[in-house]
């Protein structure tokens, strides 16, 4: 089974992730910068969906921490926000990030860039994650 981790600080969206891909993945949580790099680590998850607002830690941070390290560098981040613009987006994707999605959830895009994600990985293609 493949390991998603979530990294939130609301742990109500750990419980909707859950409830959404439970069955399927095996999901991990983390709710501060520390914890992601951590878990990230020792884990070793399929891929990271990354809230892009958490409180104590700059996620953009987070995404530059992990993808300079060379044990989660190739682990592929999915940026998550309820609201985000386009050039913040877009910012993220230059520092490393695979892929978007919005809050709230929708089940199949979630499954989708999920599957994709980890697809690509799966095959090798990181220049294209």
């Amino acid at each position: 089974m493949k390991k998603i981790l979530v990294a939130d600080d609301m742990p109500t969206v750990f419980e909707q992730i859950r409830e959404i891909i439970g069955d399927r993945y095996e999901v991990i949580t983390a709710e501060t910068g520390a914890e992601v790099q951590s878990e990230a680590k020792s884990r070793k998850p399929d891929v990271i969906l990354l809230d892009m607002f958490m409180d104590d830690d700059m996620s953009e941070d987070i995404l530059k921490n992990l993808k300079s390290d060379a044990e989660t560098r190739n682990i592929p981040v999915i940026l998550m926000a309820s609201d985000a613009t386009i050039m913040a987006i877009s910012r993220y994707y230059t520092l490393g990030a695979a892929d978007f999605l919005k809050k709230p959830f929708v089940e199949n895009v979630l499954f989708r860039r999920i599957d994709v994600v980890c697809a690509l990985k799966d095959d090798g293609h990181y220049d294209l994650i």
